[in-house]
């Protein structure tokens, strides 16, 4: 009988996004993927998102979203990303993380923060 380890921090991110279809890069401590905008002004359009995980994710959430190309947020907080000059760091805590603590509490975090965009940003 094998026992499998469960997996914790990047390796379980990547893991969660591979296992719903997305694949995914390592540069440095980031997981990258192209994410297609599900709603607002951007939808249908592809952009790529880096997350950096904590070592205990699930249990803490990847920090805000790294966004290439730059879009920009109406809510502001956005800053310069570690990832190179063609990407932004959106300072955004997932909400209601301690309630759904998985990939797709995530991408339920990004559609939101994507449908907040306004049309400027979006184009």
């Amino acid at each position: 009988m094998t026992t499998t380890e469960p997996l914790w921090g990047p390796a379980a991110l990547r893991a969660g996004l591979q296992a719903i279809g997305y694949t995914t890069q390592q540069q440095g401590d980031f997981t990258v993927f192209d994410y297609t905008i599900e709603t607002g002004p951007g939808a249908g359009r592809t952009v790529k998102i880096g997350l950096q995980a904590a070592p205990d994710f699930p249990t803490t959430p990847p920090g805000g979203p790294h966004v290439s190309p730059k879009v920009g947020h109406p809510h502001g907080a956005v800053h310069p990303s570690g990832l190179g000059t063609e990407w932004e760091y959106w300072s955004r805590p997932a909400a209601n993380w301690a309630a759904d603590r998985s990939v797709r509490g995530y991408l339920r975090h990004l559609r939101t923060l994507f449908a907040q965009l306004d049309q400027r940003a979006a184009a």
